[in-house]
């Protein structure tokens, strides 16, 4: 065990390397740039002139080759004399925390990922709490109830769970939600934000609950409409699959002997194939998070939630490369990290399984 745990770590390491490689390049390579908006002035013969703007690269770091500005970036510069004093000064690079400064706001990068990260995080608990709520429990009694209504009812509505856009269902969601609501005289969920910054107004769901600006309960309301349609797609995936599990454990001969000793079917159920069904659900929600992680760029950006993925938007859209940067790397991250505890989770969770 010890021997394959040094052989991942080792392949995450080089995996997480050529993946930063990649990123860094993609991004240097990428169309426009921080002053694309400026050269289009100096184009049309504004104010700003191309010598300007080279001096602005240059006081940017961005004069300077690519794989210097990787070197840099990766390791930080205090080792090797500081690169660009007047930019950024000494860095320490990203692999001792440091991913430089946001060249939109001037801000140390971690920040602004730690204003942003508790949003995010919230976001994801709460649709990973409602996902298992919700998918365990239909996935059970639609496996023990296997072709009734209710199972071709489930898996109707996992396949409409996987197969919708999230960003369409979230703004079918804003509109029946938010606005239809409204219209109707019912009372109307936030739409938007983490939270008011007024009081709320007669006939909303806030004013129903008597939620005040900024307190939780004013959070957790805010956070329902972004919940349900971040945990859909979840919900579903995880549901079919808490079914098949369940149905090829029912098939075993084990569970069998149980019904044969006369043991009751709610017995059977929980204490025998219950268990060992949702052994491989623990993998595979450590494998999910990163996923929904991922999958929170559109959702925040269609809620306007300010988390890392709408972070991330607003710093592809901005050319704001180092916050670009440091979320994909802390995707990347959580990936192979996720990939790691997958494998480890498997000898937690089956004692069967054993890495030689």
């Amino acid at each position: 065990m010890t021997a394959y745990l040094i052989r991942r770590v080792i392949q995450m390491v080089i995996v997480l390397l050529v993946t930063s490689m990649a990123i860094y390049a993609l991004l240097a390579m990428a169309p426009g740039g921080p002053f694309s908006g400026l050269r289009q002035l100096a184009g049309a013969k504004e104010r700003v002139s191309e010598a300007q703007i080279k001096e602005m690269e240059k006081f940017l770091g961005l004069h300077l080759p690519v794989q210097m500005q990787y070197v840099a970036w990766l390791t930080g510069d205090d080792w090797m004399g500081v690169v660009n004093p007047d930019w950024a000064g000494e860095r320490k690079g990203v692999l001792r925390g440091d991913f430089g400064r946001s060249f939109k706001q001037n801000r140390p990068v971690v920040e602004i990922i730690r204003e942003r990260l508790l949003n995010t995080v919230l976001l994801m608990a709460a649709s990973a709490i409602v996902s298992l709520v919700v998918a365990v429990p239909i996935g059970i009694y639609s496996a023990v109830r296997q072709y009734s209504r209710l199972d071709y009812t489930f898996t109707m509505g996992t396949f409409f769970g996987i197969a919708i856009p999230s960003f369409w269902f979230g703004l079918m969601v804003i509109i029946i939600f938010g606005q239809m609501f409204k219209g109707w005289g019912l009372p109307y969920l936030p739409t938007g934000g983490t939270a008011s910054v007024r009081p709320p107004a007669p006939g909303s769901f806030l004013y129903m609950v008597g939620a005040a600006p900024g307190t939780w309960l004013d959070r957790a309301v805010h956070l329902i409409l972004p919940t349900m349609v971040l945990s859909l797609r979840s919900m579903a995936g995880w549901g079919r699959f808490v079914r098949s599990s369940m149905l090829e454990v029912l098939r075993q001969d084990y569970v069998r002997t149980a019904r044969a000793k006369g043991l009751t079917e709610r017995v059977v159920i929980v204490k025998h194939a219950l268990r060992n069904a949702l052994i491989p659900l623990v993998t595979i929600i450590t494998f999910e998070l990163p996923i929904l992680f991922g999958g929170a760029i559109l959702i925040e950006t269609v809620f306007a939630w300010p988390g890392m993925g709408r972070m991330y938007v607003q710093a592809l859209t901005g050319f704001d490369y180092p916050v670009a940067q440091a979320f994909l790397v802390i995707t990347a991250v959580l990936t192979v990290t996720a990939t790691l505890l997958t494998d480890i989770l498997y000898t937690v969770v089956d004692p069967r399984i054993r890495f030689s």
